[in-house]
């Protein structure tokens, strides 16, 4: 089996755990009057679970695909520059989220675009977390750094999300 295989393999692996991780979660829930009664958000609750099981399982084949990649310096040079560009999307979401969620909602493509930029925010912990692993592999230090720039502006674009969670979590 080649590289590609091994690299396949991890994913259906990362897939196939994110899946018992979702079957476990609707056992668990089956017999639950609220999840029954709030279909809606428990439904909300499933995805979480296989997007973020999915997203750190496959955190490993990723690892693997960029060690493979390790010696194609024009790879890192352009997925450096990407990552600095979508992480300024995540700071951008954050922000806007920040500074319109007390207004009400209205028609316009900024209001949509509000809207949309909690769902943003909400992937910025997996993605803080695979510019990290792209950042221990990148051979060279320019795109290194950008990969742990760019780690720290997602990273940032999650903690006031996650701190409004914990605040009203304790609180509550």
């Amino acid at each position: 089996m080649g590289k590609a295989g091994i690299v396949f393999g991890g994913y259906a692996a990362a897939f196939l755990l994110a899946v018992a991780a979702f079957e476990v979660r609707q056992w668990m829930a089956a017999n639950n009057l609220d999840s029954q009664a709030s279909s809606g958000m428990s439904a909300f609750g499933d995805s979480v679970v296989f997007v973020f099981v999915f997203g750190v399982a496959a955190l490993v084949p990723t690892g693997l695909t960029l060690y493979f990649l390790r010696p194609v310096r024009r790879f890192w040079t352009v997925a450096s520059i990407g990552a600095l560009v979508f992480a300024a999307t995540g700071m951008a979401a954050a922000v806007l989220f920040w500074t319109t969620r007390s207004q009400p909602p209205g028609n316009s493509p900024f209001s949509l675009a509000a809207e949309m930029s909690l769902g943003r925010m909400l992937v910025s912990p997996l993605i803080t977390a695979a510019f990290l692993v792209c950042a221990g592999f990148a051979p060279a230090t320019g795109p290194r750094r950008a990969f742990a720039l760019a780690a720290l502006c997602e990273g940032g674009a999650a903690a006031p999300w996650f701190l409004f969670v914990l605040y009203n979590i304790l609180l509550k």
